[in-house]
């Protein structure tokens, strides 16, 4: 009898258990509110075949199957079915539309009776066209009409892609609810990506005005947290209804792509922003064999997407899951070489720890909403979230920027420090050696003809004084390297002293050898003339001829030398007034416009090239090859015939004395 009664009992448990399930909660939908949430009130049916239709799930033997519980469809290939029972309180039938909570579905079927309890159909799906669905929207819609005089169920059949988790709540809206509600969550993606695109277009503009790969990486991440952003959570729908809204298989590539892109690209930047595969190469290494793998991993899964191979699920939900666990180690490794590299004085690492913050907190929130409620958090965190993270990363890059021109500006006055104090030092040393040549009486002619030419040094030691005087047909020589200021912010001071001297005594030696006297050096220009104080006949040849030579020197130093150094030469012929000036130290110096054009011969030239103007290239044609370039503007002297020298045209007959 015991047995008996406890068969008893267990059968009446079972009849109270189907009869619950039999008599599902209703949804009193009141006319008042905007929306009602459906979550609570969803009765959901499994169908792993998905072969079960309406007629199939109404009778008995399925009807008593649904279960009261909120539709966690995860990475499943199954059919669900979600069941609504629906009261309307209004006193006339009224519109109301039922969201689905998803825009990922691969089939979503709603079944809903009319006025006279015949069921109607309408579909959509993520592998059809946006024109196809049932309602122009992001998500996957249906209208429906709720009598007022009775209760209604609602059939909601839904397919996951199978390997993406669907979180989504399905909700009923009124109409003009349901589109106030995308209006205003396409005003804040538009101001999103409004700002995202202001933020690329200014990086962009700097990586063409810079040249810092740093600014290009950063709008390629920058590009592709943006477009991971809105696919993941959904943006407003205007790429698929706008750009490519008959590409359906096109949409569902786009869900899967930016993962692997935002990896890809914000790993480049946030590497080389850091200096990782300097300071932790062993990371660096890890962190590239996970990028690899999220390629590798969601690559295939676009490639079964793209060719929309059937029952593909099996393939696509571990490469899936591969990827994204990928991903996460990846992200969780890089975050933890930032943190490493923050707490160990890294300016830039701090900065980067700073940036990606907000977007990792608002993650971990989402993430945690999901896996503890089953619910999506609210879209408009992420994306803000998001927002901040490109315009904190903005900043830091701008701050490693203002670091490096700092750092630029203290190398460069370190530089000139160092240079003044050469440049004391040698005075110093020229001051003592001055000293020293006053108590050597015998040696003080040699020195004065090592600053001056021969016959004032003469004159100046006979007299105690140099006479100025003109000389009416003499040839001038201005050399100028390029890119010496460039050089001098990076280049050692010693070593650039050391650089120019070895240079300019090369100078001094070519000079001699073809008969011009050496000027004066000005910085990195080179100064030398030829026809005074003594006139000749040759002049223009001389400087001519030295130019030459200078430049063939530095080809042949370049091959060899670790500093590469390009110069210009300008070479021009004409009257000047020639003297000695300084009270104690004796200075050789010319004045003239010749002077003038000569020079803006040296800066309208080309690097390696011999420029001469049309006067010295008459007094050196029967020598010299010269190549015409038309008529070339000057500074301050307009438009000038300017030749270049191409080579000798024969051996030269000699030189004056």
């Amino acid at each position: 009898m015991g047995v008996r009664a406890i068969c008893v009992l267990l059968m009446l448990a079972a009849i109270c258990a189907a009869r619950v399930n039999a008599e599902p909660a209703t949804v009193r939908v009141d006319p008042a509110l905007d929306h009602m949430d459906l979550s609570a009130s969803t009765y959901v049916l499994e169908d792993p075949e998905g072969k079960l239709s309406l007629a199939d799930i109404q009778s008995s033997a399925h009807a008593g199957l649904f279960q009261l519980r909120f539709p966690k469809i995860g990475r499943s290939p199954s059919v669900f079915w979600l069941r609504y029972t629906m009261a309307s309180t209004a006193t006339r039938p009224s519109t109301w539309w039922l969201d689905s909570g998803g825009r990922t579905l691969q089939e979503a079927d709603v079944y809903a009776p009319d006025e006279h309890g015949v069921y109607q159909h309408q579909s959509a799906g993520a592998n059809r066209r946006f024109a196809d669905r049932p309602l122009p929207t992001g998500n996957f819609v249906f209208a429906l009409v709720l009598p007022p005089d009775r209760s209604v169920d609602i059939y909601l059949r839904i397919r996951s892609p199978g390997y993406m988790s669907f979180s989504g709540r399905p909700q009923i809206w009124k109409p003009a609810a349901h589109q106030l509600r995308a209006n205003t969550e396409k005003t804040q993606w538009l101001l999103y990506l409004g700002m995202a695109a202001a933020l690329g277009v200014f990086n962009l503009l700097l990586f063409f005005s810079i040249r810092d790969t740093s600014y290009l990486l950063y709008v390629l991440s920058l590009l592709s947290v943006a477009w991971g952003v809105c696919s993941s959570q959904g943006g407003f729908g205007a790429a698929y209804e706008l750009l490519w809204p008959d590409s359906p298989v096109f949409e569902q590539v786009a869900w899967i792509a930016p993962v692997s892109a935002t990896a890809f690209f914000t790993g480049l930047f946030s590497w080389r922003f850091i200096d990782l595969p300097r300071l932790r190469p062993r990371l660096h290494a890890f962190l590239k064999a996970c990028l690899a793998l999220i390629l590798a991993t969601h690559g295939s899964v676009i490639a079964v997407l793209a060719l929309q191979l059937p029952h593909s699920a099996w393939l696509v939900q571990p490469a899936w899951l591969v990827g994204l666990s990928a991903f996460v180690v990846f992200f969780v490794a890089s975050s933890y070489g930032s943190i490493a590299l923050a707490l160990a004085g890294n300016r830039s690492a701090f900065f980067l720890c700073i940036a990606w913050s907000p977007l990792t907190v608002s993650l971990g929130i989402s993430l945690a909403t999901a896996t503890l409620s089953g619910q999506q958090s609210d879209r408009a965190v992420l994306m803000w979230a998001s927002a901040l993270e490109l315009v904190l990363m903005a900043l830091a890059l701008a701050d490693r920027f203002n670091q490096e021109k700092k750092a630029r500006a203290q190398a460069q006055s370190e530089l000139v420090a160092g240079l003044r104090q050469s440049e004391r030092e040698l005075e110093g040393k020229v001051q003592q050696r001055t000293l020293e040549l006053q108590h050597e009486q015998t040696r003080t002619k040699d020195l004065l003809h090592n600053i001056l030419p021969v016959e004032l040094a003469q004159e100046l030691s006979a007299t105690g004084a140099a006479r100025p005087a003109r000389h009416e047909s003499v040839t001038i020589l201005f050399t100028d390297f390029k890119g010496f200021t460039q050089a001098a912010s990076t280049m050692p001071a010693d070593r650039m002293v050391a650089e120019l001297n070895e240079i300019f005594a090369a100078f001094d030696d070519i000079t001699d050898a073809c008969g011009v006297e050496k000027i004066k050096t000005i910085g990195d220009a080179y100064m030398a003339a030829a026809g005074l104080p003594k006139p000749c006949a040759d002049h223009a040849q001389r400087c001519v001829r030295a130019g030459l030579r200078m430049v063939a020197y530095l080809e042949n130093r370049n091959r060899t030398a670790a500093f590469k150094w390009s110069v210009r030469i300008g070479v021009h012929s004409g009257p000047v007034v020639a003297g000695v000036v300084g009270k104690r130290k004796y200075a050789f110096d010319i004045w003239g416009d010749t002077v003038n054009v000569a020079s803006r011969m040296e800066s309208s030239g080309d690097i390696g090239r011999v420029n001469i103007s049309a006067y010295t290239c008459d007094l050196v044609r029967a020598e010299f090859e010269c190549e015409y370039r038309g008529k070339v503007d000057a500074k301050g002297k307009g438009q000038m015939d300017m030749y270049f020298v191409t080579g000798e045209t024969r051996e030269p007959q000699g030189a004056s004395p």
